[in-house]
């Protein structure tokens, strides 16, 4: 969070939902994405996804859930506090997104083109809830941004971080959107 622009106010002028939020949120970004296994080999990243990597998405959900319901009361304060929520939901959800679609491939798949789409278009179906939520938020951030004059710099913020999200993409044949893939 240490990358949002300064508020036209001090910290002491947001209410307690904004506060509170805002600890939340940053307590969400502590949550550290488990290192990759060191080998690529599908079992070894099957034990990652189902141990690791999965305990790490519990935590970060519920940490999300806790912020985004405080970061929300914030949001019916004032618009204020709209605008920095936005930029905040968006910084989270993008967080893990990322995360998401950066699980790697087994190495068994490099010989298979055909599997390896796949299974890159299982990755991002994971990741694709999280980009949305993501892209609101910051969409909101920005069109909200307009007033009070010393906020609309967030828009310059926003906007960007928005479009520089990755790119919406089909779901692989086989996949539902939305769906979560276990093994």
């Amino acid at each position: 969070m240490h990358c949002l622009p300064e508020t036209d106010v001090s910290s002491d002028a947001y209410s307690e939902h904004m506060r509170r939020g805002l600890a939340l949120a940053e307590a969400s970004f502590d949550v550290a994405a488990p290192q990759p296994p060191a080998s690529r080999a599908a079992s070894d990243l099957t034990d990652w996804s189902n141990g690791p990597l999965r305990a790490w998405l519990e935590q970060k959900q519920r940490a999300l859930t806790a912020a985004r319901a405080e970061l929300d009361l914030a949001a019916e304060q004032s618009h204020r506090e709209r605008i920095l929520g936005g930029a905040v939901v968006g910084l989270m959800y993008e967080d893990v997104a990322r995360v998401l679609r950066g699980v790697p491939a087994p190495v068994d798949l490099e010989s298979e083109p055909e599997l390896l789409r796949i299974y890159e278009g299982l990755v991002r179906a994971q990741a694709r809830p999280f980009l949305e939520l993501s892209r609101s938020a910051y969409r909101a951030c920005s069109l909200n941004a307009d007033h009070p004059p010393g906020m609309r710099h967030f828009s310059t913020f926003c906007r960007p971080r928005l479009d520089g999200l990755p790119e919406e993409d089909a779901p692989s044949p086989g996949v539902t959107e939305g769906e979560v893939v276990r093994e």
